[in-house]
């Protein structure tokens, strides 16, 4: 801190020089003076950088994080609101469930009257719960996961639909961390079907215009980008394939660099290398890894070509149709799907002819108004499709060709399980194949009269049971999968004219060919089974609706049946409600710990700032009233040396 009053009279000097050193302590103390006035004006220590730039430096810096740690803070305010507004719609939407089973319980046992009557409520508390399941907070739909600006649920098609993410919403909390705040209205609601899970591995060829992001590598570990060493037994030389985006770049990269008479190409699974040498080595360069990730790390040289390895590229929307394998024979684009939902009308075959890539495809299906949703599969190997409708049941088969088949999304394939078909409800055949009671044996007789009993007991997939059956009628009668629509058929080749007949052979109730879809007697060379693939979303508004349905039966042994299967389910739903209340509370719990935790943080930073970017105000104002009586003084001084004469030095 400078001087409170600067000496201003020096003996034997100049008068000019005395007045200049009275100038600059006049100039100094007003300077330090109008500093201290700024600093009590704004409270800040430091106007401008250069008044102290380390601490300016740091000041800026706790600035910024600072201002980061409010954002944080904001973003969990904005998640607990949002899990607060979650919490109040499971609680709702737990009471409802509540009501829906009582009501079925009091349904029981009653007349058609009460039961209908109750029907009515159960309606009322699908409208209710419709309502909730598109509560808001801040705006946003609580359960539409990241679809958040858009209403996940609709009444559609005596149905209600689902447009909602799969994926739950996140913030990010703290430097590098995200946070879950939502749960998705399917895993609450049980909004969608259990997917048709694409059955083929549709294998896309590989391209110039394959992105290395998109190939799982020979290794399944990806393309990690690096140099290869690629010599031809005389000359070695080093390609660097840091920069390569697509598999056209790396050929490219690899054919401009080597030495002459090596070649790299783009083979349907990967790529291949060939040296006109006859002699040829690929080698990473120190600790890289793309060679063996490209499937042509070749260290010893075996010969003049080598054959890389499949890289396997993924499915993307981009991937055009002609490059898929789909098992070697392609897809069948000409004779199109038919996708049946059973609440919406019929469309009848959807044309995919003129889909040129997958996402071509995924959004012919999800365009269809069919209230289907097509994707992906994680694995990026082929498609699955979802049902988003609830109270509706959806099947995919042919229309003449072999599309669905395919593309892997036919809902009866030779792969599905018995145990899948109807519902979830299965098939009623025997575990046990060495068991022989009935159960599981179905009859065929065919136009000539000739009977056939196959047993089932043992069958675990649809082939399995069109198998058994060809084993066993020979070829009088051949099973396979219709070509239109879904369902297995039955072929009578006998040239008979009698009856051709399916039935079960049961000692205990169980119904097997009706469960298969060929309880049928016609006078024709040909049974078509019935689609009992269906998928329909097993969640609370399909059972709701399914209560409402039941109560509504005349038959008081089939109401009373029917109601107490969809009121088990019901319960089932109220369980699954609980268990995401739990995680809601589980999650805002979290959110609030990390909120204090960030307002913590904010405040130390807050304290630490201030006390290097702020003033003492207590210094500052003593400091000030100091300076005030320096000018003065220097004013004073000033003004006396100021009226000195010449007598006065000679004295």
């Amino acid at each position: 801190m400078p001087s409170a009053v600067r000496p201003s009279s020096t003996s034997r000097v100049t008068m000019l020089m005395q007045s200049n050193m009275l100038l600059d302590n006049i100039n100094s103390t007003s300077v330090d003076l109008l500093k201290v006035q700024n600093q009590l004006s704004t409270g800040l220590r430091l106007s401008r950088p250069s008044d102290d730039p380390a601490d300016a430096v740091t000041i800026m810096h706790l600035d910024s994080q600072l201002e980061q740690q409010k954002q944080y803070i904001a973003n969990l305010s904005y998640a607990n609101d949002f899990l607060a507004t979650t919490d109040t719609a499971l609680s709702q939407a737990k009471t409802l469930s509540d009501t829906a089973y009582d009501k079925a319980m009091d349904s029981i046992g009653q007349s058609g009257d009460i039961s209908s009557g109750n029907a009515v409520v159960v309606d009322q508390l699908i409208d209710q719960l419709l309502t909730i399941s598109n509560m808001t907070s801040r705006g946003a739909y609580i359960f539409g996961g990241q679809y958040s600006t858009r209403q996940p649920f609709e009444s559609s098609n005596n149905g209600i639909l689902y447009t909602g993410s799969l994926n739950e919403k996140s913030t990010r909390v703290a430097p590098g961390h995200m946070a879950e705040f939502s749960v998705d209205g399917n895993n609450v609601f049980g909004a969608l079907s259990s997917q048709v899970v694409g059955t083929a591995d549709l294998n896309p060829e590989v391209s110039a215009d394959t992105l290395i992001s998109d190939l799982s590598g020979a290794l399944n570990h990806g393309i990690r980008k690096s140099t290869i060493l690629i010599s031809d037994g005389t000359d070695t030389t080093a390609v660097d394939l840091n920069n390569c985006i697509t598999v056209g770049d790396i050929v490219n990269k690899i054919n401009a660099n080597v030495p002459a008479g090596v070649t790299a190409s783009i083979s349907a699974s990967g790529i291949d290398i060939t040296s006109a040498s006859g002699t040829l080595t690929i080698n990473e360069l120190g600790s890289g890894t793309i060679a063996r990730d490209l499937g042509i790390y070749q260290p010893t040289s075996a010969g003049a070509t080598v054959t890389g390895q499949d890289v396997d590229a993924r499915l993307t929307l981009n991937t055009s149709v002609s490059s898929l394998d789909a098992g070697g024979a392609g897809i069948d684009l000409t004779s199109g799907l038919h996708i049946v939902n059973s609440s919406v009308p019929d469309i009848g075959a959807l044309d995919i002819s003129t889909c040129v890539t997958v996402g071509d495809i995924i959004n012919k299906i999800n365009d269809a108004g069919l209230g289907v949703r097509a994707v992906i599969n994680d694995a990026g190997d082929g498609i699955n499709v979802f049902n988003q409708l609830s109270g509706s049941t959806m099947t995919i088969g042919e229309n003449g060709g072999t599309t669905a088949s395919d593309l892997g999304i036919r809902s009866m394939n030779g792969a599905t399980s018995l145990s899948a078909l109807n519902g979830g409800t299965g098939v009623g055949v025997d575990t046990d194949a060495v068991k022989d009671d009935g159960n599981g044996i179905i009859q065929i007789t065919d136009r000539n009269g000739t009977t056939y009993d196959i047993n089932l007991s043992s069958a675990k997939t649809v082939q399995d049971v069109i198998d058994q059956i060809n084993t066993v009628t020979g070829v009088a009668v051949t099973a396979s999968l219709t070509t239109n629509g879904n369902g297995i058929e039955l072929t009578d080749a006998t040239g008979g004219g009698g009856t051709f007949s399916c039935t079960t052979i049961s000692e205990n109730g169980q119904h097997v060919a009706e469960q298969l879809g060929l309880e049928k007697s016609v006078n024709s060379n040909t049974i078509t089974g019935d689609d009992v693939s269906g998928v329909q979303p097993e969640g609370i508004f399909s059972h709701l609706m399914e209560l409402s349905a039941a109560m509504k039966i005349a038959d008081k042994d089939a109401r009373d049946a029917a109601i107490t299967a969809a009121a088990e389910k019901i319960d089932t739903d109220r369980t699954n409600i609980i268990n995401y209340y739990g995680q809601v509370g589980s999650m805002a719990q979290t959110i609030n710990q990390r909120t204090t935790h960030m307002e913590d943080n904010a405040l130390a930073t807050e304290t630490l700032r201030s006390d290097i970017r702020d003033i003492d105000f207590t210094e500052a104002t003593t400091r000030y009233q100091n300076l005030y009586t320096a000018l003065q003084a220097n004013l004073q001084t000033g003004s006396n040396l100021a009226s000195l004469t010449l007598l006065d030095f000679l004295r």
